[in-house]
C-alpha cells in the first residue's frame, strides 16, 4: 500500500510539472523502507509523463468555425497529397454549402478524432506514419 501511496503522490506532483529530481527526493525522504525505495526507483525510470497527450481538443469541443477550418484544411491537404483519389470529389460535395448553412459534416469529425487518436498513439486501426490518416502532416490541422 505504501508503494501505491507514493506512486499516486508522484503522479499528482508530475501533473504540477515539478522537476523530476525534486519529486524523487521528496518521495524517497518519506519512504522508511530501503527496498521500497529501490523498487520505486526502478518503476520511476519506466514512467513517462507527456503533456502533449491532452493538448488536442476533441471534435465535440470545437466551435463551428474551428470545425470548418479543419475541414477546409483537411480537404485541401488530402487533395494535395492524393490528387488522383476519388475521395476528393466526395470531399468537395460534402463541403459544398457548409459555410453558407453554418454546417459541418460529421464524417469529418470521425476523421478528426481518428487523426487525434493516432497522434496520441491511442488508435487501434491506424498507425502514425502509415496510410493516409497516419500522415503526420494531418496532425498539424488539429486544434489545441
Amino acid at each position: 500500500m505504501l508503494i501505491l501511496d507514493e506512486c499516486s503522490s508522484f503522479l499528482r506532483q508530475a501533473s504540477q510539472n515539478l522537476p523530476r529530481t525534486a519529486m524523487l527526493a521528496q518521495i524517497l525522504r518519506k519512504s522508511p523502507n530501503a527496498s521500497v525505495k529501490q523498487t520505486f526507483l526502478v518503476s520511476v525510470r519506466k514512467f513517462h509523463f507527456t503533456s502533449h497527450l491532452f493538448d488536442y481538443k476533441k471534435w465535440a469541443d470545437l466551435s463551428t468555425k474551428d470545425k470548418q477550418t479543419f475541414i477546409n484544411g483537411y480537404v485541401d491537404m488530402y487533395k494535395e497529397k492524393h490528387p488522383c483519389s476519388h475521395s476528393n470529389t466526395m470531399h468537395r460535395m460534402l463541403v459544398g454549402e457548409m459555410e453558407e448553412y453554418g454546417d459541418t459534416p460529421y464524417v469529418f469529425g470521425i476523421l478528426y478524432n481518428e487523426i487525434r487518436s493516432i497522434s496520441q498513439n491511442e488508435s487501434v486501426d491506424n498507425v502514425r506514419g502509415k496510410d493516409a490518416l497516419g500522415d503526420p502532416d494531418f496532425e498539424k490541422l488539429l486544434s489545441k
